[in-house]
């Protein structure tokens, strides 16, 4: 059987493939790749070895002129160990460094049984045992063999697409705080583990979590390295409920290697503080207790889409760069407003208190003194969650205005000047049924 091989352009030869490489946020990418080559009438098998180790090699979709037919597509696993070589040569002559022939009679492990030209018979590593030939049914790499049949000698392109796992990307942000402005870095994090180099390729990035049918492996370790201008930008569009970002230039992303590639930035973005604490059901309140608050930040509605990623949050400090917290941003629309959470505000505390409790028979009745302390420089706008029932007979009474959010949140939004306290009563009354 002739076989024809398709060398890759990894290596340098006259040959050249165009490839594209599509990467989900689910660890799989989609590998596309084409090369012109030269198929004989009497051809029956094609050779691809540029295949990653990660392949799935169900995914595979090859495509041949029309003269040329398809039967039949074996996966070959790479075999060439060792111990593999050494299964080949079991009972017959091999050499040892010192040039001395021996027979290969057995193996044991990393350990090999031979016996010299004189008779004795030793223990030797695999290692120091030097094979005459590379036997033809052993391979350094994985390949993909195609059988197929041609009416006729043709140059043609063969283009080729397949899955492979263990290539992925992420999104991270960077905030960096200057009072109520903020400036917003995006980068994306391509990480390449499939065991293969890929060259020259263009990379395109999809976010949004497609429906996958079987879990895939874990990425293993990389190399970072970074990349970013100012002069070049990621395009993007939305296709089919997903958005496409692609690389503004080809790279090459060899394996066990990961890439910091900049998305994009916005300055000077408008932002909003908040200060939330959620409160205990006033029903169930014994005594006093404290909570803390909660800070959050708002961001202004962006023009860009936001893929989910981390953001890391900063603001300085006597010139110094402070990290204030994480946060986390989902798959986010473009003209989306942003919340993101800081974490505890030190300087800010909300204590509940039970002034009195007239319970009857049939209602709870409970009056709760809410106190917000801000003992930082600035005035807050406070806002208070509070878990009360909304069914017939509940009733609820304060000075001051409330709404009910997110069902059964009985909702407080009050001003709280620097360096100061301030105190409300709310009665609440509810049914016992």
């Amino acid at each position: 059987m002739k076989r024809i091989i398709l060398l890759s352009g990894f290596v340098l030869t006259q040959t050249i493939f165009a490839t594209t490489l599509t990467i989900y946020n689910s660890n799989i990418a989609l590998v596309q790749e084409s090369q012109e080559f030269e198929i004989k009438k009497t051809d029956k098998e094609l050779e691809y070895n540029a295949i990653p180790t990660t392949l799935i090699n169900d995914s595979v979709d090859i495509e041949f002129p029309q003269a040329v037919t398809l039967y039949s597509q074996i996966y070959r696993r790479k075999n060439l160990t060792q111990h593999d070589l050494a299964k080949e040569f079991l009972e017959k002559q091999v050499a040892l460094h010192d040039n001395s022939n021996v027979t290969l009679l057995a193996l044991s492990g990393n350990n090999a049984i031979i016996k010299t030209k004189e008779g004795k018979v030793k223990t030797v590593n695999i290692a120091d045992i030097v094979f005459p030939s590379l036997p033809h049914n052993l391979q350094a790499h994985n390949s993909l063999a195609f059988q197929i049949k041609s009416s006729k000698t043709l140059k043609a392109n063969v283009d080729i697409s397949y899955l492979a796992q263990n290539i992925s990307f992420s999104t991270d942000y960077v905030l960096n705080l200057h009072k109520n402005r903020a400036d917003l870095r995006s980068w994306v994090n391509i990480v390449n583990n499939s065991g293969k180099d890929f060259k020259n390729t263009r990379v395109n990035l999809v976010a949004g979590e497609i429906n996958r049918a079987y879990n895939h492996p874990t990425p293993v370790a990389y190399r970072a390295k970074m990349l970013a201008s100012d002069k070049e930008s990621i395009t993007h569009r939305a296709v089919a409920g997903y958005h496409h970002y692609a690389l503004p230039r080809k790279i090459d992303l060899n394996s066990y290697e990961k890439q910091r590639i900049k998305l994009f930035a916005h300055n000077d973005i408008a932002i909003k503080n908040n200060y939330i604490a959620t409160m205990n059901n006033p029903l169930y309140l014994m005594g006093e207790r404290s909570s803390s608050v909660k800070r959050e930040i708002e961001l202004q509605a962006l023009q860009n889409e936001l893929p989910a990623g981390l953001v890391r949050i900063y603001t300085k400090d006597a010139g110094e760069k402070l990290l204030l917290g994480e946060s986390n941003i989902a798959n986010t629309p473009k003209n989306s407003p942003v919340t993101l959470t800081i974490g505890t505000d030190f300087d800010t505390k909300v204590t509940q208190k039970m002034r009195s409790r007239n319970d009857t028979n049939t209602h709870f009745d409970a009056t709760i003194e809410y106190t917000v302390l801000n003992n930082s420089d600035e005035d807050k706008i406070v806002t208070l969650h509070i878990p009360f029932n909304k069914k017939r007979g509940s009733h609820i009474s304060s000075k001051l205005k409330y709404v009910y959010t997110k069902g059964n949140l009985v909702t407080f939004t009050l001003k709280v000047k620097a360096n100061s306290k301030r105190s409300f009563d709310v009665n609440f009354k509810s049914s016992r049924r």
